[in-house]
């Protein structure tokens, strides 16, 4: 009876489950049991030894406690010959396969071609099947997992933070954590995590290439290429790695090499289209015949992927237009935004619904009845407005002057504006993001400041007084921003809609522009940002400056004046050259803001007007020219 109960209680209270196991006596189920509640209650050593008399069994229960007691307890190789025998016994196991797949990940080894087809299907039955037992950190992997397939980023996270709470030294979690990390450009955070596994496991090659992705995100290029060359060294024919050395080398402005890199991607793996793309973002590269002969014949192969079609229809659209051929670049562009906007469709109408009940739930008042809020430290510069605006430009100036430090687009306040917002509708404070707004209370908003100013202070590399945070979707922050950073310099950066809004059609963005891939989406979403930076510009007066990228062409040195007395900064003529400047730019415009200001950029849509009449006509213009 009291083993009985001690399985009940494995997935609720696993103390209380060794307890009477241990009480039960020495058969072997009551060990099996008293194992799985010990390793339950984080003790994998003495779950161990209770199992190790059981290890010639045929029952996969027994080889997965073995598994997972050893992945708690850092032995990988012994936790993947376990789990195998687990799998082998019950190829049917969810949890057996997808632990499996975690070691095989975590030691560098391929899946065997079974184990791979299973996988997807495993996650999508994750959040049914985990409900079982969430005191297992093997368990919660699953789960985390299954709720990362749905979207849930933040979930995702709380579950492997949990599960390595409970064994902090589970180098599966770790590692899916770190992937989850780099994924939200999260640098300092994924390397944190993945540095000891690289460490642990020097011989696994991928490792040392989400080491380098992890420094590349947080702005250390050297050792971004330091880590690739480790990671080359162990697979000299991995297309991936080449592809990242591509991006590494053009954040240094080394384009040669970074079109070597991109082309030897290409060479070790034809199938992957991604690359052209990559070369056709560097802005400044020029394709060949025969690159586009290639392309063309790549897009005719049998089975080709939606997103691989995709690149290469951007890429070739980037190449006609180069070529000044509007009508063929616009058929390619028109074919590789259907192809995103059926994978990654976006709800035009909930974002105006949001930019409407923000800006209902900030009016001038809001800010004056909040001046006193948040940290008062000053430091913070946000760029904001619309992706393909010039921000990359402004933020460069502002860059070369000896008091301010580029960051580039930084991901975290709009992550921990996220956090905080889905706590409150947890607690049943708020039900969106805009009632949050309304919902928040001064210590909050300090303790927001706070921890923005904290995680954004692991990246920097110099003490200078300012630091620049880029991230045009912090538009949609703004009230928050306000209130939890009431010293921060706002500066808002515009082009006109037409310019802006073709760019970013024509752009093959690494995710999070869904609304880019369809012209009348585009265009309501570039009224809304209008709308809500109106509203802003109202609220906040002289704390936000209205930058227009046809200023800075037009009078370069009036505008940078005018940027630098808006953030408290001395006139320094390098500010003008900023296209000297060596620092690595990570954005998509970085070749282009190492080259001197001209006025290509201004007219380059109205080649591609005919095919743009759903963009004009959803931007409501009558002459083309609105901000």
């Amino acid at each position: 009876m009291s083993l009985a109960r001690a399985k009940a209680l494995l997935s609720s209270d696993p103390a209380q489950a060794r307890d009477l196991a241990l009480a039960a006596g020495q058969g072997l189920e009551a060990r099996f049991v008293a194992a799985a509640a010990m390793r339950r209650c984080g003790d994998a050593t003495g779950a161990l030894r209770l199992l190790a008399p059981l290890a010639q069994s045929t029952a996969w229960g027994v080889h997965y406690e073995r598994g997972a007691a050893h992945a708690m307890a850092g032995e990988d190789a012994a936790a993947l010959d376990a789990f195998s025998l687990a799998h082998r016994f019950n190829p049917h196991s969810a949890i057996a396969a997808h632990a499996l797949a975690g070691q095989h990940a975590v030691l560098g080894q391929a899946l065997p071609p079974a184990l791979a087809q299973v996988q997807q299907p495993i996650v999508a039955q994750g959040h049914a099947l985990a409900g079982i037992d969430r005191v297992d950190p093997c368990w919660l992997r699953l789960l985390a997992a299954a709720s990362l397939a749905q979207g849930g980023q933040d979930a995702a996270e709380e579950l492997l933070l949990a599960a390595l709470a409970r064994a902090p030294t589970f180098s599966a979690a770790a590692l899916d954590l770190a992937l989850l990390y780099e994924r939200q450009q999260r640098g300092p955070e994924a390397l944190a995590r993945v540095a000891p596994l690289a460490a642990r496991h020097p011989g696994n090659p991928a490792l040392h290439g989400l080491v380098a992705a992890a420094h590349l995100h947080g702005g250390d290029v050297d050792a971004a290429l330091a880590a690739l060359d480790v990671a080359l060294a162990l697979a000299p024919d991995d297309a991936g790695f080449w592809h990242v050395r591509g991006h590494a080398l053009a954040a240094a402005g080394d384009v040669a090499g970074a079109v070597a890199a991109y082309r030897r991607a290409l060479a070790l793996r034809p199938d992957q289209a991604e690359p052209w793309w990559s070369l056709a973002n560097l802005k400044t590269f020029r394709f060949v015949p025969e690159d586009l002969a290639a392309m063309t014949a790549a897009l005719a192969t049998p089975g080709l992927a939606p997103a691989q079609a995709a690149h290469l229809h951007f890429a070739l659209g980037r190449a006609l237009l180069d070529a000044q051929e509007p009508a063929g670049a616009m058929d390619h562009l028109h074919r590789a935004n259907a192809l995103r906007r059926a994978q990654v469709p976006f709800d035009i109408a909930a974002h105006e619904r949001f930019v409407a009940d923000t800006i209902a739930a900030s009016p001038a008042p809001f800010f004056a009845a909040r001046s006193a809020w948040g940290d008062p430290r000053p430091g913070p510069v946000f760029i904001v407005g619309l992706p393909r605006s010039g921000s990359t430009l402004v933020e460069q100036i502002l860059a070369s002057h000896p008091a301010a430090e580029g960051l580039s687009e930084l991901a975290d306040f709009t992550l921990l504006a996220r956090q905080w917002t889905t706590r409150l509708i947890r607690e049943g404070r708020a039900h969106d993001r805009a009632s949050a707004l309304a919902a928040m209370t001064a210590p909050e908003a300090r303790a927001l400041g706070e921890a923005y100013l904290e995680r954004v202070a692991r990246v920097r590399q110099t003490d200078r007084p300012l630091f620049v945070d880029k991230a045009p979707g912090n538009l949609f922050n703004l009230p928050l921003i306000r209130v939890a950073l009431p010293q921060a310099r706002i500066i808002h950066v515009s082009r006109d809609p037409m310019a802006c809004g073709f760019s970013l059609y024509a752009q093959d963005f690494a995710g999070g522009q869904g609304y880019s891939y369809d012209l009348v989406t585009l265009g309501r979403y570039c009224c809304a940002a209008a709308a809500l930076a109106a509203h802003m510009h109202k609220g906040l007066g002289q704390a936000m400056m209205a930058v227009a990228y046809e200023e800075l062409v037009e009078d370069a040195e009036g505008t940078v004046r005018r940027l630098l007395d808006h953030c408290g900064l001395p006139f320094a003529p390098e500010t003008l050259r900023f296209f000297d400047n060596p620092r690595a730019v990570r954005t998509i415009s970085a070749q282009q803001v190492r080259q001197p200001l001209h006025r290509q950029g201004l007219s380059r849509w109205q080649a591609c007007a005919p095919w743009l009449g759903p963009l004009a006509q959803a931007l409501g213009l009558a002459d083309n020219k609105i901000r």
